[in-house]
């Protein structure tokens, strides 16, 4: 059923339910985002973020999918 659009809202993303896979990174520039990202969040939790880090964080919590959070942390949106 992944990347059914069966039972799900025209409005929802397709990872809006459990089992969906996020996509891989596409280059190497988005596999560095996304451990950059995932760097940002544990610094965050631990309380060692720097104040880029979390500003980056905070615009990543408004996104909905991966790729959205992605670009909010690189800035691209």
């Amino acid at each position: 059923m992944i990347g059914s659009v069966e039972g799900r809202r025209h409005e929802e993303p397709e990872d809006a339910h459990r089992g969906w896979v996020a996509p891989t990174p596409a280059d190497a520039d988005e596999a560095a985002a996304d451990r950059a990202m995932a760097a940002a969040e544990r610094a965050v939790a631990q309380g060692t973020a720097t104040d880029d880090q979390r500003a980056r964080v905070a615009r990543m919590g408004q996104a909905r999918t991966h790729e959205q959070r992605r670009a909010s942390f690189r800035n691209d949106n």
